[in-house]
């Protein structure tokens, strides 16, 4: 058999008709025409680049033309996807076209036609279907893509054909004839008909903990897309919600949010994302421009874009590269269609302040850091309400202790907390059936046994929980790279007070909020130590951490300043960020006068780091669920508008220990060490008054110092005797005299506040 003729495709040398009426004829030479056996007029195929043969045309050029060419329209290249310069052979096909016993369109018009006319109402596609018969009968044949361009009723649209169906159902041809008894069926480019349109858009919360607010926010904007919403009739100056801005912290559950957004009941879901868009910023243009126009045709739609701030970051004057004008055109274009656009960020300050209008990205919408019953919320929602693994009491405790963990956070502890049950039970299973049983298991060459063997279900404790959640910390800590102090009250001798004012500071806003709410109580922002050296300023601070299972972040006053314009005030903002995202949580400032010393008109730099202090602890954003504890020895050079009520507002002198405080402080020591009884702590209490608690430790060291040099020269095994004491008591000189004491206390009877 021999090799069919290849042709060249070519394009027409004259202009197309506007009216498709010989939009699939191919244009061959006369004596390619005789070769092929074929006639003008006659219908062939057409192959090509091993797709499935189209049907075409023959028709003889009417200029002189290459035996090797064949010239074909725009259109028919845009329907069949023929490639000018493509190779293809064409073939006679016996008998004629068919005919067409029902043809189906849908609308195609461009963005902007369809966001000013909407979608074509039912009760109108009777009239566009009148109007399209006679461009239908002008032409020779009809294929599936050909397009059509209409204008009634002061509207112009465009109408695509969708389907045909012939009326012989042995016809097997891509061109059919269109004749007076075809029947003209307008669709709305959804699967089936649909004469009546209602939907029940509706976001659900199944799956979801803790997003109830979220979502009931999010519904109520969508019941501008429900046909219930109808029965209230809203004023002419409304307008429907056209976007909304999800933002929060990572791991809050945006994405989760933005799928069940998708899965609310639209016509059609359409997604953006970075991987959506080139480097070619032509291309992004053109695909945001299409996905739109195919938003508006199938309303209505949601269009959801993730990570918004890379596909719109804010502009500057560097950067043009990006699509915010254009995703800004589109959405003034689908102004008056049914479109919802859901974008999501963590930083709202990120995205473009040109999306961020009434009239585009107008309802923002927060996803915070869960509270412990969004937590508990969230760990049912993952592990399945009445789950058999967690009990509610474990759920319960695990909410309580996860202070600033995020959803993404809970999950990975649950996973983890699985794998250490897990771990638990076979070691258990290990130990109870013995070694032997298990090296002969292992050695077993029979898969069958283990195929067979029973499996138990996994049982989680407390124990599992607590062992997980010493390896696990909250995502916006893990760049903090701090440990938490394991300082416990029991640590420090003394200080009741201090103590208890502590703690209510921190417990209170935890354990009873509504009580504080009732009585219109503030939770406490800030906490001022003040005190001589060594006084147990910061180690009291390391047990109210410690105790209070809060996120903590300790930052050194003087750390913070930098030589370079600009980057104090950026640490101590992204510190202040760090701990909201964490919250609750303390941040301690330790020296704090070496940031907030008063203002003075030579120190330009303090000035401004001492400002943005201000502007964090009380400034427009209010500062919730964190707190902040600062201690000095240095009280009178921190300026004074740092400790007025909402900011420092609760000061907290730390003196020397008082003698029951300093008999703490020695047992504490001593019960760690090994100390001969014939040592009266009591005596050595009285010995030691206007000590500050560091210098009381520093003397009980140096006891211990010289026990280790007389063990040295005698040989033998020493305890620490009253001797011992004795010498370190005389090297250990009182630092805090009778006059700096009086001076906290003359600074403290001095502040107002």
């Amino acid at each position: 058999m021999s090799e069919p003729r290849l042709f060249t495709v070519r394009p027409l040398s004259k202009q197309a008709r506007n009216d498709h009426k010989d939009a699939f004829r191919v244009y061959l030479s006369s004596s390619s025409l005789a070769a092929l056996k074929l006639r003008a007029g006659d219908a062939c195929t057409l192959n090509y680049s091993g797709e499935c043969a189209k049907t075409v045309i023959a028709w003889s050029a009417t200029e002189n033309i290459q035996t090797t060419v064949v010239q074909t329209s725009r259109t028919l290249q845009d329907c069949y996807g023929v490639k000018l310069g493509e190779k293809v052979s064409i073939s006679k096909i016996d008998g004629s076209l068919g005919e067409i016993e029902s043809i189906s369109f849908v609308e195609c018009s461009d963005i902007e036609r369809m966001a000013r006319y909407g979608p074509l109402p039912p009760s109108e596609r009777h009239h566009w279907a009148w109007a399209l018969e006679f461009p239908l009968a002008r032409c020779d044949a009809l294929a599936v893509g050909l397009i059509f361009d209409l204008e009634l009723k002061g509207q112009r649209r465009s109408f695509k054909v969708a389907t045909m169906r012939a009326l012989n159902q042995t016809t097997h041809t891509t061109l059919l004839r269109f004749t007076e008894n075809s029947k003209i069926l307008i669709g709305d480019g959804s699967d089936g008909e649909s004469e009546v349109q209602c939907f029940d858009i509706q976001v659900q919360s199944s799956g979801l903990g803790g997003m109830g607010r979220q979502i009931d926010s999010i519904n109520e904007s969508l019941a501008d897309f429900n046909m219930g919403s109808g029965i209230v009739a809203m004023p002419s100056f409304y307008e429907h919600t056209r976007g909304v801005l999800l933002y929060g912290p990572k791991g809050t559950g945006k994405s989760a949010l933005l799928r069940q957004i998708q899965a609310a009941g639209w016509r059609k879901a359409f997604n953006i994302g970075s991987s959506t868009f080139s480097r070619n910023i032509g291309d992004g243009e053109t695909k945001l421009r299409n996905l739109f126009q195919d938003a508006i045709r199938c309303q209505p739609s949601v269009v959801v874009i993730d990570q918004v701030d890379f596909i719109a970051p804010k502009r500057t004057s560097l950067d043009s590269q990006s699509l915010t004008s254009v995703l800004c055109e589109c959405l003034d274009l689908a102004r008056g269609a049914m479109v919802l656009v859901v974008a999501a960020t963590r930083h709202p300050n990120e995205v473009d302040d040109a999306l961020r209008t009434p009239h585009r990205l107008a309802t923002e919408i927060e996803l915070h850091v869960p509270t412990a019953h969004d937590r508990a919320e969230i760990l049912r929602a993952i592990c399945g309400y009445k789950s058999p693994v967690l009990s509610d009491r474990l759920i319960d405790m695990m909410a309580e202790k996860t202070h600033g963990y995020v959803g993404a956070d809970l999950f990975a502890l649950l996973q983890l907390v699985c794998r250490k049950a897990r771990q638990r039970q076979i070691n258990k299973a290990d130990s109870n059936s013995g070694h032997l049983h298990r090296t002969s298991m292992l050695t077993s060459d029979s898969s069958d046994d283990l195929a067979t063997k029973e499996t138990v279900p996994l049982e989680v404790q407390e124990a599992d929980v607590l062992t997980a959640l010493q390896e696990t910390r909250p995502t916006a800590m893990r760049e903090v790279f701090l440990e938490t102090p394991k300082v416990r009250w029991s640590d420090i001798g003394g200080q009741h007070d201090i103590k208890r004012r502590l703690q209510k500071a921190v417990e209170r806003p935890l354990k009873h909020p509504e009580r504080m709410r009732r009585l219109n109580v503030n939770s406490k922002k800030g906490i001022l130590l003040y005190g001589p050296p060594g006084c147990s300023k910061t180690l009291t601070v390391k047990a109210l951490a410690t105790e209070a299972g809060l996120n903590f972040m300790a930052v050194k006053g003087a750390e913070i300043l930098s030589m370079y314009v600009g980057e104090s005030e950026r640490a101590l903002r992204d510190i202040f960020r760090k701990a909201r995202s964490a919250r609750p949580s303390i941040i301690f400032f330790d020296e704090i006068d070496a940031i907030a010393s008063k203002r003075s008109s030579t120190s330009q730099g303090g000035v401004n780091v001492l400002t943005t202090l201000l502007n964090e602890m009380d400034g427009i954003e209010e500062l919730k669920s964190v707190l902040v504890v600062a201690a000095t020895n240095k009280p009178e050079v921190i300026d004074p508008a740092l400790m007025r009520p909402g900011r420092l507002d609760n000061i907290l002198y730390i003196g020397p220990p008082d003698f029951e405080a300093r008999k703490e402080i020695l047992n504490i020591w001593c019960r760690k060490s090994v100390v001969h009884p014939d040592v009266s702590l009591e005596e050595l209490a009285w010995k030691t008054e206007g000590y500050s608690g560091a210098e009381i430790v520093s003397i009980c060291e140096t006891a211990g110092d010289a026990a280790l040099d007389e063990e040295e020269e005698t040989g033998q095994a020493q305890d620490i005797r009253w001797g011992h004491f004795e010498i370190a008591l005389k090297q250990v000189k009182r630092q805090i005299t009778d006059s700096v004491i009086q001076q906290y206390e003359q600074w403290g009877d001095s502040i107002d506040i």
